[in-house]
């Protein structure tokens, strides 16, 4: 979202800066609407210019993937997305432009893929979706997924640590399932 960050910025500020000379009257009323309507339209545009600036600035800077015992809570944007370690098939390390290279996406991402290209990412290799892929698709960015088959490709900057921690939570988890697998033990029993 960042290459939208400051046209929407600079979008807010003209449509604040046309509602305040409109309601100051510094711009005459278009002859077709009222005064009071124009300084109306011009606010409702200017505040939702403003949230939409909000929302592309903050959003990004809210997203997070983090370890918890049972599950890897995901969050993009408004998606708050729970993946089972059960889903989950194998974890590596590998450099985000061996996942998307640059010279094979579209020209609107290929700056983004070749800033992105040298970082190291943390790649997860899934059984399925948690939801319907199409939606993911809808509500993410292509450079989530990381290619065909079910997985995440997570470009974050403590990538060694997120590594770590999710080796060790899966390890645990498998740990956990195989105790919980196993037939109860009886003990000396004495009868009377």
């Amino acid at each position: 979202m960042r290459p939208f960050v400051v046209p929407t910025f600079f979008i807010a500020v003209i449509l604040i800066a046309l509602w305040a000379a409109v309601g100051t009257g510094w711009l005459p009323a278009n002859a077709g609407i009222s005064r009071s309507s124009q300084d109306l339209l011009l606010g409702i545009a200017a505040l939702v210019a403003l949230g939409l600036w909000l929302i592309v600035a903050l959003l990004p800077r809210a997203a997070f993937v983090q370890c918890l015992p049972d599950y890897l809570l995901l969050r993009v944007g408004f998606l708050r997305l729970i993946v089972s370690y059960s889903r989950l098939r194998t974890s590596r390390t590998v450099q985000h432009g061996q996942i998307h290279s640059p010279s094979n996406q579209p020209p609107f991402r290929r700056a983004l893929a070749k800033r992105m290209a040298l970082l190291q990412s943390v790649e997860i290799d899934l059984t399925s979706y948690p939801m319907a892929f199409f939606l993911l698709r809808a509500l993410t960015h292509p450079f989530l997924f990381k290619g065909e088959e079910p997985g995440f490709l997570f470009a974050v900057e403590d990538w060694m640590g997120l590594g770590r921690d999710l080796e060790e939570k899966h390890s645990a988890w498998l740990a956990r399932r195989k105790d919980s697998d196993k037939p109860q033990r009886l003990g000396a029993m004495t009868y009377e």
